[in-house]
C-alpha cells in the first residue's frame, strides 16, 4: 500500500476523535461539562409572593401556570431555583421524569447564570417532543469601563430547535454570536435560559452542555 496514503490515514485517525453523541471532536480538544439536567429528582417548595401574584396575574388573562402546585406548595426539578416546568412520568416521558414546558422561561436565575464564554464553542444534546420551539437564549448584557452604565446588547437564540410530536435527540454546536456596541464590554460568562413561547408546548429531557477548549501544550 501507499506509504504516503498510510501516512495520511494514521493522521486522520489520529487528528479525529468521536464524542459520546456520535459528534467529531478534534484530539487535541478537551471538553467541560457544564449543563446536565436529566429532571429525575423534584422536590415540593413554598410559594413565594412573586411566584403567587405573577400566578394571578397569568390566570386573569387566560394563560397556563408554568408549573404545578399543591395549596401553598410548588413542585420544581433539583438544581433549580425558580419553576422549572412540570413533571412528567409514564408513558408521556423521554427517560424516567422529563419536563414539560409551556409559556414560560426557565434556569436564567439558576443552573444557567453566567455560563457560557462570549468567545467559546460548545456542543450540546437535548431530547425534545411536543409543538412549537425549544429556544436557548442568552441574555448579552455589558457594562460600559468608564460610566459603569449597562445595556442590554441582544438576546441571541444559542439553539433554537422546532421540535415534533415525538420524542428525538438533537445534536449539535453553538457559540455567542458577536455582538457590539461602542464602549461596552461582555462579562467573561453570559447568562441564558430556556424559552417556550406562549401557545407552545415543549417536553425535555437530558440537556446537556459541553465547553469545547484546545489543549494547551509546552
Amino acid at each position: 500500500m501507499n506509504r504516503c496514503f498510510v501516512s495520511s490515514l494514521m493522521c486522520l485517525t489520529l487528528s479525529l476523535a468521536m464524542g459520546a453523541d456520535g459528534t467529531e471532536v478534534l484530539a487535541d480538544d478537551t471538553e467541560t461539562l457544564i449543563v446536565s439536567d436529566d429532571f429525575e429528582k423534584w422536590d415540593w417548595k413554598p410559594i413565594d409572593f412573586n411566584q403567587r401574584r405573577d400566578g394571578r396575574n397569568r390566570l386573569k388573562k387566560g394563560r397556563v401556570l408554568p408549573f404545578e402546585h399543591r395549596g401553598p406548595l410548588l413542585r420544581i426539578a433539583r438544581g433549580f431555583t425558580l419553576p422549572s416546568g412540570r413533571l412528567i412520568e409514564g408513558d408521556d416521558s423521554f427517560d424516567g421524569s422529563s419536563t414539560r414546558l409551556e409559556d414560560t422561561q426557565v434556569g436564567l436565575h439558576g443552573p444557567y447564570s453566567s455560563i457560557i464564554r462570549p468567545a467559546a464553542k460548545y456542543r450540546y444534546e437535548v431530547a425534545l417532543k411536543g409543538r412549537g420551539t425549544f429556544h436557548f437564549r442568552a441574555w448579552a448584557g455589558a457594562k460600559h469601563p468608564s460610566t459603569g452604565e449597562f445595556r442590554w446588547l441582544g438576546f441571541p437564540d444559542l439553539i433554537k430547535v422546532d421540535v415534533t410530536d415525538k420524542w428525538q435527540v438533537y445534536r449539535g454546536t453553538l457559540q455567542m454570536p458577536e455582538l457590539q456596541k461602542a464602549g461596552f464590554q461582555l462579562p467573561e460568562k453570559v447568562s441564558a435560559a430556556i424559552v417556550v413561547k406562549q401557545d407552545d408546548k415543549v417536553d425535555l429531557d437530558d440537556f446537556r452542555v459541553w465547553e469545547v477548549k484546545k489543549k494547551t501544550r509546552n
